[in-house]
């Protein structure tokens, strides 16, 4: 008997099981959710068979660091630290709505309010509003009155942070967020201190252990860095190596970036988000209020220069746009691969892996997501132009499938 559901799904090009390369004129085939083969488009039953013409069919891609509630504008500070969780929450479910219309078919959220993140994963998951998979860290764990303070996950002594850990893991957190340095967001931090030494982040990390997850640490200063890797965590976010010493900008330490590579830690630039405050400048779009603690100057080309440097040493990057601060809107995250091809000088498919099955390899979701093979889960997204020629292309997709259902068709 024929399979009512059964559909393939054909373009020009679709990205191979490695995501390194095109099959020419090829159809996925989908059913109950799943894809169930990837063949020639003249193989396809072609009563069975839904043609997208002339796009690039990709994974859907995996975001890999983004602030739900936050709203992406420059007096978001102002806003989120303020109010209470019922604006936050219809805001965050409107952020989700549009990430998964963007082509975003899974995506991890690295600090937000417990009430209100894990509330909305499952809206999501119990299919009361559309959006992408959501994995979530609740209220990221930071000093009294440090980076992010106002989400509630404040803890200083090495007891309260592991409670606050536990705690965390027992309200069902996908993965940990420590606070390892300071953040520019926060204007009672400074992004150059570390917040903890190594043996307080071990006490998340071993907390995190209890519940089979992992921990990422915010690091902007690089004793932040250094702290996190000595204290076990396995994905680094920012990774930026500022100096405590504003007058001497940036600390690069080359032999701890090996040991970063060699322990195949996953760091997050988040490079994208500095992308577009590039661009915002150049329009000459109004900027965030500066941090008053920031003094000195981390230039950013000096900064990718050490991302550079990193790239050669073979450390392993993950998407993450750093969604819902300034300029990076819940349909940008395409903004991290452009900045990977023009700032780091890696290759279009090795942003296109960055942001499909690399992520979800990272994030713990690689064997359900984030590649075109049997058996995985039916996410899918088309985008017109090729982006292994021109990155630029990844951009505004013309059909986004998740799980089977069909979340924007071609018009």
């Amino acid at each position: 008997m024929a399979d009512p559901e059964r559909r393939f799904y054909r373009a020009a090009r679709v990205a191979n099981e490695a995501v390194d390369g095109w099959l020419p004129d090829h159809a996925v085939g989908v059913s109950n959710g799943k894809i169930i083969d990837v063949l020639p488009a003249a193989d396809a039953p072609a009563d069975e068979t839904v043609d997208l013409g002339d796009v690039s069919l990709l994974p859907g891609l995996v975001e890999g660091h983004t602030h739900i509630p936050c709203p992406p504008r420059v007096d978001a500070f102002d806003i989120i630290s303020e109010e209470p969780n019922e604006p936050a929450l219809m805001r965050a479910a409107h952020a989700v709505g549009l990430a998964l219309h963007s082509g975003i078919t899974t995506m991890r959220d690295l600090g937000s309010k417990n009430e209100v993140v894990f509330a909305v994963r499952e809206a999501i998951s119990s299919g009361v509003i559309p959006g992408p998979r959501l994995l979530a860290a609740g209220a990221p764990i930071t000093r009294t009155m440090d980076h992010c303070w106002f989400w509630g996950g404040e803890a200083d002594s090495p007891e309260a942070v592991r409670t606050m850990a536990q705690a965390h893991v027992d309200q069902g957190a996908d993965v940990l967020k420590v606070m390892a340095s300071g953040g520019n967001f926060t204007p009672t931090s400074n992004p150059r201190d570390r917040q903890y030494p190594p043996e307080t982040i071990r006490e998340i990390v071993e907390a995190g252990k209890s519940g089979g997850i992992e921990v990422a640490a915010h690091t902007h200063a690089a004793e932040g860095i250094r702290a996190a890797v000595e204290g076990g965590v396995r994905h680094l976010i920012h990774c930026r190596w500022l100096s405590a010493n504003p007058e001497e900008g940036f600390r690069y330490d080359a032999e701890l970036a090996q040991r970063i590579a060699d322990e195949g830690i996953w760091v997050n630039p988040t490079i994208g988000l500095g992308l577009l405050a590039s661009e915002a400048r150049e329009r000459g779009d109004a900027a965030p209020r500066r941090n008053p603690n920031l003094r000195g100057s981390s230039p950013r080309e000096q900064g990718l220069e050490i991302l550079r440097d990193m790239r050669d040493r073979g450390v392993r990057f993950t998407s993450g746009l750093d969604m819902g601060m300034a300029y990076a809107d819940f349909n940008r995250a395409p903004a991290e691969a452009w900045a990977f091809v023009e700032d780091v000088g890696l290759s279009e498919w090795q942003a296109l892996r960055i942001m499909t099955c690399d992520t979800a390899g990272a994030i713990g979701v690689g064997e359900q997501v984030g590649k075109l093979v049997r058996g995985y889960d039916a996410d899918l997204a088309a985008f017109p132009g090729d982006p292994a020629g021109d990155i630029r292309d990844l951009n505004r997709p013309v059909f986004v499938m998740q799980s089977g259902e069909v979340v924007v068709s071609p018009s």
